[in-house]
């Protein structure tokens, strides 16, 4: 039975395309006959061009070969506007079947050449506008080529420049045209309230002039509520696409791979495959190479979900090279960073480094965000793998720093959400209301007989419904009650909570504040009282020297020199430095520098954000500057290291420091912390920072500071 349905679908399909097959070469015949009478280079040249694109219908070489003959035929009668026609035919023909971008862009620049030719010349009116027509057809076609080779700025000014025209020229099929352009280059750079403006203007257009082809804008929609996870709208839309009168195979493929990535990102694989099925054979029966490079990308993608990553790379290469070949940096820097992700997993660091490495560079080359930050983190894990941590922090810098700028168009990406909301669901709401009020006009009557039939039947059936209803909201009245009051005391709990812990924030500065002030009492004692009597002694036994030599006396003095020397060097170190007049990172590059100075340790300091550290409130400097002390002081005495590597670096919200040593380490689980580093947890605490501390024996030791700020 299964067999005998697979019969009759095949011979329906096969009589369907019999007869449009043989639609199609009767009318290139009758074009053919047309051809063969003419004696106008104007008219052959139309027929040329109008054979090859019924040819595009269902044989793709044969297109070539006549759009080839009408771009000789027009040189050889020396027919320049017919030329000019040719090349901007060719050139999409490249990018559509051959995924060529670099030869169509030869044929579209030579189409250029010619009419801005041909512009300066023309003086009539009609003679004008058929020539800017061609002129905006050929900037839309630079603007595709700048796109794909990731010059945004180029490809900006080609689409305004097409929109320009097209407006003094009053063609609103071109205006549409243009902005869809604007709102597709919008969408590749992720800027989603843009392109929703764009969509929105070129769609109010269209839908008045072309309804039946709107192919692309529907598509662009989809992609757009794709991007924000609105899946169910991004399918409304992809499928659209196939309700559309007039077909557009390219389309079709693009719908059918959009619609799969959708699956395939709710994990429903067999879905997912289904549908790149379907693309790949219409992309495989009109070479519509250009959807191929979509489609690779998401096979790849599937294969690596799948866990076939021999499959997945396979595509994935494929891809590259059809990047490359087509100068696509846009497609190499998303398909290096889709192989380096393989390689991470398969623990191959080396090579994920260097595609990783590549991606993030061409990333952001053109302007591709998302793809550069993602790359980033990827190059922080990888090489914190490595036990790289100056690089795996050089490269988590910048991933904080790009992803903190793109999270911060949140707050526009919801307006875009409110504004998709109302444009597109408007219309929807506006002609269900109109159908609903007329279904209600021609049931109302029949409403009301059945109304009086059933008035004692409904009558006890709302009593019923009543009391239920009674009931349930008494019980769920009760139920809302107890709710609110386990949830009061829940909160009271919570409040009770915070404040214990505020109280011993609060605590825990005050200690700091003391301990700061006892410091100061202590080094100002040891200076004035301890520092004071030793001078007096030493020059006491100065004038003891000047009766009587003794060399005894003498080696005393010195040791009264050198303790003197101690005790202002102690002094030095308790007392608070006086932040108010200088500038902090100064302070701390003094005190690194009096510590290098007095040993043979290689210290680097490193800062990022140097202004705002500056600018931090004088209690968080004052418990760096003790933090980064005590910690040079531990690793001279214990690490028995050779290099401290200090980063103080200000993020948006926070302050973070690593100091880490090459010395011996120790395991934080079995030693027993010191005063020194539970001085620095609890200054960590008192400003609700966290300390991190990754020491390993014989590697060294690191730590990580993250304050509030």
């Amino acid at each position: 039975m299964k067999k005998l349905k697979q019969c009759i679908l095949s011979s329906l399909f096969a009589t369907f395309l019999s007869t449009t097959l043989y639609a199609q070469i009767n009318k290139i015949d009758s074009i053919r006959i047309i051809l063969r009478k003419v004696t106008n280079d104007t008219t052959a040249n139309k027929a040329y061009l109008d054979i090859g694109m019924e040819f595009e219908k269902y044989n793709v070489d044969s297109s070539l070969v006549y759009y080839k003959l009408a771009l000789k035929n027009a040189k050889e009668s020396k027919f320049l506007f017919g030329e000019a026609n040719a090349n901007i035919f060719l050139s999409k023909y490249y990018i559509m079947h051959f995924n060529d971008y670099k030869t169509a862009n030869r044929y579209i620049t030579d189409a250029k050449t010619i009419l801005e030719k041909l512009l300066q010349n023309e003086t009539t009116i009609t003679g004008r506008e058929k020539i800017i027509e061609k002129l905006i057809s050929v900037y839309s076609g630079l603007s595709i080529y700048y796109s794909n080779i990731g010059k945004n700025d180029l490809t900006v000014f080609c689409i305004r420049k097409s929109l320009s025209l097209a407006k003094i020229i009053k063609n609103n099929n071109l205006i549409a045209r243009s902005y869809y352009n604007l709102g597709y280059h919008s969408l590749v750079l992720d800027d989603f309230p843009a392109a929703l403006n764009w969509f929105l203007l070129s769609l109010k257009i269209r839908e008045n002039i072309d309804p039946n082809n709107l192919h692309e804008l529907y598509i662009g929609i989809g992609d757009i509520y794709f991007n924000l996870k609105y899946n169910s709208k991004a399918l409304e839309y992809y499928n659209k696409v196939f309700k559309l009168k007039n077909k557009n195979f390219d389309a079709n493929v693009r719908s059918y791979i959009s619609i799969g990535n959708i699956y395939l990102k709710q994990s429903e694989t067999s879905k997912a495959f289904e549908f790149y099925k379907k693309a790949e054979a219409l992309i495989g029966t009109y070479q519509l190479k250009r959807s191929q490079v979509m489609l690779y990308n998401s096979l790849g993608q599937y294969y690596q979900q799948m866990g076939k990553n021999d499959l997945a790379l396979k595509y994935f290469f494929e891809l590259l090279r059809i990047g490359e070949h087509s100068q696509r940096k846009e497609v190499i820097a998303i398909t290096k960073l889709s192989i380096a992700t393989i390689y991470e997993k398969e623990n191959k660091d080396k090579l994920a480094i260097q595609f990783a490495t590549s991606s993030s560079i061409l990333a952001k080359e053109n302007s591709r965000l998302d793809t550069y930050w993602t790359a980033e983190e990827l190059l922080s894990r990888l090489y914190e793998k490595q036990n790289q941590h100056q690089l795996a922090l050089y490269h988590y810098k910048k991933y904080i720093i790009t992803r903190d700028s793109i999270e911060n168009t949140e707050n526009t990406e919801k307006i875009v959400k409110s504004q998709m909301n109302y444009e597109f669901e408007k219309k929807e709401l506006i002609a269900k209301a109109e159908q609903d009020k007329g279904k209600a006009i021609a049931l109302q009557e029949l409403n009301r007989q059945k109304l009086i039939r059933n008035s004692v039947t409904v009558f006890s059936i709302l009593i019923m419904i009543l009391s239920s209803v009674l009931v349930f909201n008494y019980k769920k009245r009760s139920n809302i009650s107890k709710a609110l009051a386990q949830k009061s005391e829940e909160l009271y709990l919570q409040k009770a909570v915070e404040l214990i812990k505020n109280e011993q924030v609060k605590s825990m500065r005050n200690y700091i504040k003391g301990e700061e002030n006892e410091r100061n009492r202590i080094a100002s004692e040891l200076h004035d009282s301890v520092g004071g009597t030793l001078s007096a002694i030493k020059l006491k036994l100065r004038k003891i020297t000047e009766d009587d030599k003794n060399p005894q006396i003498d080696k005393v003095i010195n040791n009264i020199d050198e303790l003197y020397q101690e005790v202002r060097s102690i002094t030095h170190n308790l007392i608070t430095p006086q932040l108010k007049d200088s500038v902090f990172i100064e302070i701390i590059n003094n005190l690194v520098n009096d510590i290098k100075d007095a040993t043979s340790l290689e210290i680097t300091l490193e800062y990022l954000e140097e202004d705002k550290i500056n600018q931090l409130s004088e209690e968080i400097q004052v418990t760096v500057y003790r933090m980064i002390q005590e910690l040079l002081k531990n690793s001279v005495t214990h690490s028995n290291g050779t290099k401290i590597e200090i980063n103080l670096n200000k993020f948006e919200h926070e302050l973070n420091l690593v100091f880490e040593d090459n010395g011996s380490g120790f395991d934080p689980a079995t030693k027993k912390i010191g005063i020194g580093l539970r001085n620095i947890e609890t200054r960590t605490k008192a400003l609700g920072g966290k300390l991190i501390i990754d020491s390993v024996m014989g590697r060294g030791t690191a730590f990580n500071i993250t304050i509030p700020c």
